[in-house]
C-alpha cells in the first residue's frame, strides 16, 4: 500500500510539474515573440532541476545515500523553492496574455481583415487618381487657347489623333506604373499569409510570432504600395497611398508580454501550491534507520 502511494504522489507530482512547466513555457515564448529555442532549454533545465533535486532528496532520505542528512535535504527543498520562484515570472506572463486574450483576438481580426480589404483600397485609389488626372487633362485640352504653354507640356508632345486619345493613353499609362505586373505577386503572397496567420489562440505557439510578423508585415505593405503610388506625371498633385484602417493598438498588447515583470501573487501562491505537490515523494518516502546487522549487532552510517 506504501508503495503504491508513492507511486501514485510520484505520477501525481511529475504531471504537476509539467503543466505548470508547459505554462511558464508559453510565457518565455511570448516574452521571445515566438522563438523557442531559448524558452525550451530554460524550461527543461527547469524540468531536469526539480526532478534531480527530488531523486537526491528521496534517496538520501531512503538510503542515507551519499550522506546527506536533513540539512542537505532541506537545501536541496530551497534549491526546488527558488526554481518555482523563479519560473513563477514567465508563468505569469503567460497569464496576463490569457487575460488579454479577446483584446489580442478583436485587434488580430482587425488587421487580418484590413490587409484582407488592402487590395480593394488600393484599387479604389487608383480608379480615384486616375479620374482626377483625366479631369485635369480636360481641363487643359479646354483651355489650351488660353493656357497653350501648359497644354504643349501636358498633351502636346503625345500621339494621339485627338485629346481624347491622348488622355485615354496617358490614364492608361498611368495605370500601369500604378499597377505593375509584380503586384499579383504581391497580393498572392499577403493573402497566402493572411490565412497562415489566422489562428488567434493564446495557446498556440505560433501567434507571438504571428503577431510580430503582423507588426512588421503592416509596415511592409504599406510601404509596397506607397512605393507604387510614389510615381506621378507631370501636373499630378495627388498624395501616396495610405490606409487609415491599419491603425492599432496591437503593437502596444506586444510590448506589455515581451517585458518580464515580478510575478503576481496568484503566481506565487501557485508555485508554492505546485512545490509543495513535487515534495509528496519526498514525504511518502519511507526513512531508514541506515543500519545493516552483522553478528546480531546493528552498526548505524
Amino acid at each position: 500500500m506504501k508503495q503504491s502511494k508513492f507511486n501514485f504522489a510520484t505520477v501525481f507530482s511529475l504531471m504537476v510539474l509539467l503543466a505548470f512547466s508547459y505554462i511558464a513555457f508559453m510565457g518565455l515564448v511570448y516574452w521571445r515573440e515566438g522563438d523557442v529555442l531559448l524558452p525550451a532549454a530554460i524550461t527543461v533545465a527547469f524540468i531536469a532541476i526539480v526532478i534531480v533535486c527530488i531523486i537526491v532528496m528521496c534517496r538520501s532520505k531512503a538510503t542515507r545515500w551519499r550522506r546527506i542528512g536533513t540539512i542537505g535535504q532541506a537545501v536541496f527543498g530551497a534549491v526546488i523553492l527558488v526554481a518555482f520562484v523563479a519560473a513563477a515570472i514567465p508563468f505569469t506572463n503567460f497569464m496576463d496574455v490569457l487575460a488579454k486574450q479577446k483584446r489580442f483576438s478583436t485587434e488580430i481580426d482587425n488587421m487580418l481583415e484590413s490587409a484582407t480589404q488592402l487590395d480593394e483600397q488600393y484599387q479604389q485609389y487608383v480608379e480615384r487618381r486616375i479620374s482626377d488626372y483625366k479631369d485635369m487633362l480636360t481641363l487643359v485640352s479646354n483651355g489650351q487657347s488660353i493656357r497653350p504653354t501648359e497644354y504643349q507640356e501636358l498633351l502636346g508632345n503625345v500621339r494621339g489623333s485627338s485629346d481624347r486619345q491622348k488622355i485615354e493613353k496617358l490614364a492608361e499609362s498611368l495605370r500601369l506604373k500604378l499597377v505593375p505586373d509584380s503586384m499579383s505577386e504581391v497580393q498572392e503572397e499577403r493573402l497566402g499569409w493572411i490565412e497562415s496567420a489566422s489562428s488567434k489562440s493564446v495557446w498556440n505557439i505560433s501567434l507571438p510570432r504571428n503577431i510580430a510578423a503582423i507588426n512588421e508585415q503592416v509596415s511592409h505593405w504599406e510601404n509596397i504600395y506607397a512605393g507604387y503610388s510614389d510615381f506621378r506625371f507631370k501636373g499630378e498633385t495627388a498624395e501616396p497611398f495610405y490606409s487609415e484602417d491599419f491603425e492599432s493598438d496591437l503593437q502596444s498588447l506586444t510590448n506589455k508580454y515581451t517585458r518580464l515583470h515580478a510575478p503576481s501573487l496568484l503566481a506565487i501562491a501557485i508555485a508554492l501550491l505546485c512545490f509543495f505537490i513535487m515534495l509528496l515523494p519526498y514525504w511518502m518516502t519511507e526513512r531508514d534507520v541506515a543500519g545493516r546487522t552483522s553478528k546480531g549487532v546493528s552498526v548505524y552510517e
